[in-house]
């Protein structure tokens, strides 16, 4: 049981400046111990989209498109992927310090435990067919109910369920974010408009927030035996720091942080080759980019939507690439040895998927050596 009362704050935002403002600046002080481990449900206000921390909104989105319709896009601080938050709909975070409960200490045990006790209180409280569909998905019948996505690190589990409550428009979603063919592959439904459904259209009914509110309650009791949460605000701090938050994530330099263009824009030149190479993992979807030179790899890049553990273990591995040997050969040898850390986690990506994707990279980039 926790140490001391678990905070519940009830906020209403754009699902776009709630996840760049409110969310990172309670993590943050949930962190310092400056606050009480808390859960935030979130009332969206208007639409929006945000991409996960290791996305290039280039290969993720069509910008032309967001900018002509006006869809806010933004870049948050969490793995995942391309996520379309509708108005009307909700956002449940946990973000709970380590120490106030036996809680799960990685992604592999945090997405089972939470998302099957969120899909056994949704049948019990709605009666609908929810289940738990590995790695991080809830899903009724093989549509997606609520995309979600953890993070652990510094000693707090933040575990993010976006609960679409309301409809949305799946064909200016559809748009705004296409989706490669490789995503879909393993599911049942193939469109963004076939696999979307939400919790008023499986219930049959408005589901009012007052249900949402004991919707969380159900499920801090079902995950982790607490049965009771204290309502509370933000702190004047929680505020401040929210602010600074979201200045700072609404830059071009932070949007565009992972981009192929800035990325490899300045570390190539005229004789390089470069190769591209996509895979879905049950964890998410690998991006892969191979820049050689003198038939060693000079850069990686690896984006995606899956759910590294510690966030910048992306950083570690790509940044160890430089001077591997353009070879499947070694680049496997260095693979393995840096998935076999014990300070790193990357949930639903294997060996395997990860030589897929650079696999194909380094074919087009050796490909090009050659003719």
């Amino acid at each position: 049981m926790p140490h001391a009362p678990w905070r519940l704050v009830i906020s209403r935002d754009a699902y776009p400046a709630f996840s760049t403002s409110t969310s990172p600046a309670i993590e943050q002080a949930v962190v310092a111990g400056d606050v009480p481990s808390t859960v935030i449900l979130n009332f969206f206000e208007d639409d929006g989209i945000t991409i996960g921390v290791n996305e290039d909104p280039t290969q993720v989105l069509d910008l032309d498109f967001c900018h002509e319709k006006g869809i806010q896009v933004m870049r948050r601080v969490n793995g995942g992927g391309a996520v379309y938050g509708g108005k009307g709909s909700a956002f449940l975070v946990l973000i709970l310090r380590q120490s106030d409960a036996d809680l799960p200490v990685t992604a592999g045990l945090a997405f089972p435990r939470v998302l099957t006790s969120m899909a056994e209180v949704l049948e019990r409280r709605f009666g609908i067919a929810a289940k738990y569909r590995p790695l991080n998905d809830v899903e009724v019948e093989g549509r997606k109910l609520m995309p979600t996505s953890v993070k652990i690190e510094n000693g707090v589990m933040t575990f993010r369920l976006l609960l679409n409550i309301s409809g949305i428009d799946t064909d200016l979603a559809g748009k705004a974010m296409p989706m490669p063919p490789e995503k879909t592959r393993d599911k049942v439904h193939k469109t963004l408009k076939s696999r979307f459904t939400y919790l008023e259209k499986e219930v049959g009914r408005a589901v009012g927030e007052d249900e949402l509110i004991a919707l969380s309650h159900d499920l801090m009791a079902e995950a982790f035996g607490v049965s009771d949460l204290t309502p509370g605000e933000l702190t004047d701090a929680e505020r401040t720091s929210a602010q600074t938050f979201f200045k700072e994530l609404s830059q071009d330099d932070w949007f565009y942080g992972k981009s192929l263009a800035l990325r490899l824009g300045d570390d190539t030149l005229p004789g390089d080759r470069v190769g591209h190479g996509r895979e879905k993992a049950p964890g998410g979807l690998i991006w892969a980019s191979l820049v050689v030179r003198d038939g060693v790899i000079h850069h990686a890049v690896l984006n995606g939507d899956w759910h590294p553990r510690p966030i910048e273990s992306v950083s570690w591995c790509e940044q160890g690439f430089r001077g591997v040997a353009a070879t499947e050969t070694a680049i496997e040898t260095y693979l393995k040895d840096f998935l076999a850390r014990e300070d790193v986690e990357w949930a639903g990506v294997e060996l395997s998927h990860l030589m897929t994707a650079l696999g194909k990279a380094l074919d087009g980039a050796t490909s090009e050596m050659s003719t």
